[in-house]
């Protein structure tokens, strides 16, 4: 969306400067792209000869030599995409081409997403025009778009190194025409005199290189290694474009077949017809429209509740409605398109026997109209969507079981075995005694009352409710596993036989 915004602003600004009469379209255009060092520069002039081009551009010299775009690089900051849009449609469509049949060579034109988005919506207006001057005295100036991509790669190792010879070569070269005062000196980037900016220029192109091999969704093209020499990596560029040039079709037979419109275009104004239709269908016949809305809502709906999961539902009607007004199966269709319905309709035409002519022989036959309704939609992930929550809601309840709930309980783990008689019976600390009734506290005289075995821990019960000690046993009732038990009965046996031996128990108090 951004991006068609962008290149709308650009197209206008362009078309309100130059008008359409005045614009020349190069008969092919060749998008030269590809890492610092890659050899770019060093390629350009084989590639004009190889497809026989007019001209070349290069995008970073059309920036520098722009005043505001300079502005902004010597700021530090990135060129917005508009003003890249806007310089490019000037120096590919009003100034590079002077013959009517021309070719041209972009360097470094797309590097960002938006770019590249921008050239495939460039590609398609050119394409409109090609169609809408044709059989016109300026079909010459809007010849149909070849548009072809050519990406160089490198390592960064190499990159860096062609950087620092191309900076040292350029020096040298200058300091000659200098002391012979002949001579054109030749440009010295700043970028290649630096090994940190030539590292800095290799990451930027690793930024974008995945927009810029997302131009293959629009313009197939393969990677051209040009780690190699000079020739291997020529080769390799004629061997690619002669590869793009097999896929166009020739001239003649796009001639034939250009009034054609593509998929792409019909689903895109489907939509705004659809719409329109809905509004004439309204305001032109109310009445029969909400009697088919009638129709949809008392009949086809329930069919299509039923069968939800089905995905296509069958609707024949014999209904007078149809038969008498042919619009109203047009509103039918209309009304569930809009609701993402997918309808196709048929009328089958019988003949009924009604009498015979005994005399004649003739046969008098009633016409019968079935009109068909085949109804589609789309189910396809419908399932997938409730696995998918099913096993997100037994996560959730996974998770929750894993943690400490105030509705759970949480049992300790207990010894296997009891303690021995002789051995230190567990603290206060770590296992606390119960506490005898207030009306059984012991006097000190006579025996000391069995006391019952300790609680376990209850992380639920309240420490200062009087029904705690009832909550807990009831709970291990219940709850305690037989080894639990067990043990509880060693430790009341230890407590008898220590009150036997000594007439109370140190460990009760």
């Amino acid at each position: 969306m951004e991006s068609q915004c962008i290149f709308d602003a650009c197209w206008r600004r362009f078309e309100d400067k130059y008008k359409l009469k005045n614009v020349r379209v190069p008969r092919e255009v060749v998008f030269l792209n590809g890492a610092p060092g890659s050899g770019k520069g060093a390629n350009t002039v084989h590639i004009l000869k190889t497809r026989g081009l007019d001209t070349s551009i290069s995008l970073s010299s059309l920036l520098i030599s722009h005043p505001e775009a300079r502005a902004i690089i010597e700021k530090g900051e990135m060129i917005p995409d508009m003003l890249v849009g806007d310089i490019l449609l000037e120096a590919l469509l009003a100034n590079s081409c002077k013959s009517t049949d021309c070719g041209v060579l972009v360097d470094g034109f797309p590097r960002t997403a938006v770019q590249v988005d921008m050239l495939k919506l460039l590609y398609d207006k050119l394409n409109e025009l090609h169609t809408l001057w044709a059989n016109t005295p300026h079909e010459h100036q809007f010849p149909r778009p070849l548009f072809k991509v050519v990406v160089l790669y490198v390592d960064m190792e190499t990159s860096i190194k062609r950087q620092k010879e191309r900076a040292k070569l350029a020096s040298l070269h200058n300091e000659r025409v200098m002391d012979a005062g002949a001579g054109q000196l030749w440009e010295q980037r700043a970028t290649d005199v630096s090994v940190e900016k030539c590292k800095r220029r290799y990451e930027i192109f690793k930024q974008h290189y995945s927009a810029t091999m997302r131009l293959k969704q629009f313009f197939p093209f393969h990677l051209i290694d040009s780690m190699g020499t000079l020739e291997e990596t020529q080769e390799a560029i004629s061997l690619e474009l002669r590869y793009q040039s097999s896929l166009d079709l020739s001239e003649a037979t796009y001639a034939a077949i250009r009034h054609l419109p593509l998929s792409r275009d019909l689903a895109q104004h489907a939509r705004q017809q659809l719409v329109s239709r809905l509004d004439d269908h309204c305001q032109k016949c109310p009445e029969l429209f909400h009697q088919v809305i009638d129709v949809i809502t008392s009949e086809i709906m329930p069919v299509l509740r039923e069968s939800g999961m089905a995905g296509r539902v069958e609707y024949v009607s014999q209904l007078p409605l149809f038969t008498d007004h042919p619009r109203a199966a047009m509103m039918l269709i209309d009304v569930l398109t809009d609701r993402g319905f997918s309808v196709s309709h048929t009328a089958d035409v019988l003949h009924v026997p009604e009498s015979v002519d005994f005399k004649t022989g003739a046969i008098h036959n009633r016409k019968e109209t079935k009109h068909r309704f085949h109804i589609h939609w789309d189910t396809k992930g419908v399932r997938e969507m409730a696995k998918a929550i099913e096993i997100a809601t037994r996560m959730a309840e996974s998770a929750a079981k894993d943690s400490a709930q105030i509705s759970q309980s949480f049992i300790p783990s207990q010894p296997s075995t009891p303690a021995k008689y002789g051995e230190p019976l567990p603290s206060r600390q770590s296992q606390p005694s119960t506490a005898l009734p207030q009306n059984e506290q012991h006097s000190g005289h006579g025996p000391l009352p069995t006391p019952a075995p300790a609680p376990l821990p209850n992380h639920n019960s309240s420490s200062g409710s009087g029904s705690g000690d009832s909550i807990s046993r009831a709970s291990r009732a219940h709850s305690h596993s037989s080894s639990v038990d067990d043990h509880n009965k060693g430790r009341r046996d230890l407590y008898a036989e220590d009150i036997a031996a000594h007439g109370t128990s140190a460990h009760s108090t």
